[in-house]
């Protein structure tokens, strides 16, 4: 079950989470009062740095065993932004910094993209090339994801590093990547960091709705609500809570089809810069509970999570 925890912990809940100007931009007046609008809008050529931590605890229960397994995750990455013709935001990536901690049936191990050079793990390998990849996103000015590219170049270079045997071996291999470094790592990042805008200005204490989906070995359905609590000193603090549901199609897991009936609750905070709608900071904690039906049997299953991520703009440029 080992690889079945790690990819249920990396991808279903690596969890949720953004950064002068010309701010007057951002504020609307009405009979009702001031309304802010809020969008991203950071000034080209301009890097900020991320710190992002995650943590997740997977209890399980098969038969008469119970299985606590933790997982921790270190990632450090440098967003350059630039501006293309028709005003979309085009983001540069770097990863400075990956490191992975699993604890799984009482055994711990550490990865980190620092011992790729001299690294048999192919996890340890996987994380070196994402360091050395020029990967890149365009993004709307409210938030959406459009496109992502450089990541995929990743397999190929894995896939050149340990000559994987067959054709079965090798669609493992890319699948992998995608699941570890295109969904777990680099496309959610984007959507935890820029898809919190709402679709018009908002006064103090208003609430606007977000759907989206985690995908991964099983998928999650995730309807967020977002409130702007107050803005102090150009940050805008902005509380968020979500309801999580797991796809009610079949999955494939190890190979085999797996049914989850999974649901949770995820809250926290937003704190984003409301003249660029870069993050400064952003804390979650969510709990997901049900059961995976993995050949006929029901698995009692509970994730804990947390993240906390922390964003500055890069100084000495």
């Amino acid at each position: 079950m080992k690889i079945y925890f790690e990819v249920v912990v990396l991808l279903l809940f690596a969890a949720s989470c953004k950064t002068h100007p010309n701010s007057d931009r951002r504020y609307d007046y009405s009979k009702d009062g001031q309304s802010y609008a809020l969008r991203l809008d950071p000034v080209p050529g301009s890097e900020y740095v991320y710190a992002i931590h995650n943590e997740s605890e997977v209890k399980m229960e098969v038969g008469d065993r119970k299985m606590d397994d933790v997982n921790k995750s270190d990632v450090s990455t440098v967003y350059s932004t630039g501006r293309d013709s028709i005003g979309d935001f085009i983001m540069g990536m770097t990863y400075e910094k990956v490191h992975l901690y699993v604890k799984n049936n009482g055994e711990e191990s550490e990865m980190d993209a620092a011992n790729a050079g001299s690294s048999i793990n192919p996890i340890e390998r996987m994380l070196g090339a994402l360091q050395s990849a020029h990967v890149e996103a365009r993004i709307s000015p409210a938030g959406e994801v459009k496109s992502v590219t450089g990541y995929k170049e990743i397999g190929e270079k894995i896939l050149g590093q340990f000559h994987a045997p067959d054709s079965y071996s090798q669609n493992l291999a890319k699948q992998r990547v995608e699941q570890v470094i295109g969904e777990g790592i680099v496309k959610r990042n984007m959507d935890q960091l820029f898809r919190i805008f709402p679709d018009s200005a908002k006064h103090i204490g208003e609430s606007w709705h977000l759907h989206s989906v985690q995908k991964g070995d099983v998928s999650l359905q995730v309807n967020s609500t977002l409130t702007l609590r107050s803005i102090e000193d150009e940050v805008a603090f902005i509380d968020a809570e979500s309801e999580l549901t797991s796809d009610s199609g079949t999955s494939q897991l190890m190979g085999y089809d797996a049914i989850a009936d999974l649901k949770g609750h995820q809250k926290g905070e937003y704190q984003v810069e409301t003249a660029t709608g870069m993050l400064l900071s952003c804390e979650m904690t969510g709990t997901v509970e049900g059961t995976l039906q993995i050949m006929g049997r029901n698995v009692p299953v509970t994730i804990d999570t947390k993240l906390n991520m922390n964003g500055r703009l890069k100084t000495g440029k």
